[in-house]
């Protein structure tokens, strides 16, 4: 292990995250060395440990920040709750954040090495709360507006968040064939035609 400089290097975080996900992605978890990392973002050894003690750390804060930039988004919109609107928008700006060339990066990486290394998956489901979190009181506004049927907000929440995750994992992730060629507005446009009707009260 490098020893932890006395002084602290030029900030470097942003590049020693990109690096580590696009090598994580390509390498896999156990085989992207901190060495490799390190040279990637152009920095020292120690420089990588002065921010990162390990590379479950490294990994944590690369889907915590990257995740994060979402979370403006639904702040803005469900503050706005234009009702069903805010959800529609919500909706295609999901599926825009989701086939990000980063988000995909960190889903590919979640998939491979989730069900076997519970550290990285724990990261993934800690940011997946939070945003399920801001979103439930706009469900149950929207459930008490009656512009949606009572129901728990986490089937909801599933419901529309599963479409756009099929989406990404079969076409881009999976790349099967006949998947290519449909288009982000085409799912979207689905979603809120077959599967956003469901949720809506009898009239």
């Amino acid at each position: 292990m490098a020893p932890r400089p006395k002084n602290p290097p030029p900030d470097r975080r942003a590049e020693i995250l990109d690096a580590a996900l696009r090598l994580f992605a390509a390498k896999g978890f156990d085989a992207a060395t901190n060495a490799e990392i390190a040279r990637a973002a152009g920095v020292t050894a120690a420089a990588l440990y002065y921010y990162f003690p390990n590379k479950e750390e490294l990994f944590r804060a690369a889907v915590r920040e990257h995740v994060g930039t979402f979370v403006p988004t639904v702040v803005d919109l469900t503050r706005a709750d234009r009702g069903l609107e805010s959800l529609r928008e919500l909706l295609r700006r999901a599926m825009a954040f989701f086939t990000d060339e980063k988000s995909q990066m960190v889903l590919k990486i979640v998939l491979a090495e989730g069900p076997r290394r519970p550290e990285i998956r724990q990261a993934w489901i800690d940011q997946t709360a939070a945003i399920l979190e801001m979103l439930t009181p706009f469900i149950m506004n929207a459930i008490a507006a009656g512009q949606i049927r009572p129901v728990d907000p986490r089937l909801a929440f599933m419901l529309l968040q599963g479409p756009i995750m099929s989406a990404v994992v079969l076409r881009d992730l999976l790349q099967i064939p006949f998947m290519q060629g449909i288009e982000n507005d085409a799912v979207v446009d689905a979603l809120l035609e077959i599967t956003l009707p469901g949720l809506m009260p009898n009239r």
